[in-house]
């Protein structure tokens, strides 16, 4: 059987007109599959490398691949404006000053590349736009504080990005934070990460939410375009929480010449807590 690494190279150029790496590097990314799959190791922690690698098993099938994964990770239909890519490790612009630019894992939505860059995205203004913001986790949980602020969780802070995001001073019309995990950490009534009881209090209380938004020390960007913070409960209205597991991404790969070497990468390596991989 040919290699997920050797096949990835092989079908680049159709993997990539559908999905957008910003600041990573396609090469170092398939490498590090490739190291993966020398390896007798069953249980691969890498999260980015599992976001990349199941991008790219949606990516290879184009625009109803890039659909397919828009309604598992946001539930959008097909009424709604296409997510023209895939977005890896791309970079908003930050809504509070002090404060660097905020790796997004994954994104989708009506989004564009920002002029001038190669990681920078920007709202891209059409009617109906929406977009998709993932924070993607494996075994590590979500970082908390930055220098000047010692209580900005990493949640929250993608939240706010998503928010805040526009061109313009034109936001999204429906936002869409989605946590992504391994099932085990969504679905056990055990609670080991700062995540799972974070996503639980904002999906269920906004005020929760609100209070750490409000509550950031850092100011906000002084330019004219960005809205004031006396704006974000409305912005609120705008979010929709989800959490998806990358079990359901696999079992619910498309069709494609690469299917079958990314479900043996997942079975193979993906074996958490003795996951047996379901009926792949």
């Amino acid at each position: 059987m040919t290699s997920l690494a050797q096949e990835l190279m092989n079908h680049y150029r159709q993997i990539t007109k559908y999905v957008h790496i910003g600041y990573a590097r396609w090469d170092d990314l398939v490498a590090r599959v490739r190291r993966q799959e020398e390896s007798s190791s069953r249980d691969y922690d890498d999260e980015q490398i599992w976001t990349f690698v199941v991008a790219c098993g949606y990516a290879i099938c184009g625009q109803n691949g890039v659909a397919s994964l828009g309604k598992i990770l946001a539930g959008i239909d097909r009424r709604a404006p296409a997510s023209s890519k895939i977005w890896l490790e791309v970079l908003p612009i930050p809504p509070r000053q002090q404060e660097g630019e905020t790796h997004i894992d994954l994104a989708l939505g009506t989004i564009r590349i920002r002029e001038g860059t190669e990681s920078g995205v920007q709202l891209d203004d059409v009617k109906g736009s929406w977009i998709c913001f993932c924070e993607m986790k494996w075994y590590a949980d979500i970082s908390v504080g930055v220098s000047r602020d010692v209580h900005r969780n990493q949640l929250a802070r993608v939240i706010e990005n998503a928010l805040c995001f526009q061109s313009g001073g034109k936001h999204a019309d429906r936002v869409y934070v989605t946590l992504v995990t391994p099932a085990v950490f969504r679905d056990s009534p055990a609670r080991s990460r700062l995540y799972q009881y974070k996503f639980r209090e904002y999906d269920t209380d906004r005020a929760q939410l609100m209070g750490d938004l409000t509550g950031c020390i850092l100011d906000r960007r002084d330019e004219p375009d960005w809205f004031l913070p006396t704006d974000l409960p409305q912005r609120v209205e705008s979010l929709l929480l989800r959490w998806a597991t990358f079990d359901e991404l696999f079992e619910s790969l498309p069709d494609s010449i690469i299917a079958s070497e990314l479900r043996t990468f997942w079975v193979r390596h993906g074996d958490y807590q003795g996951r047996t991989g379901g009926s792949m």
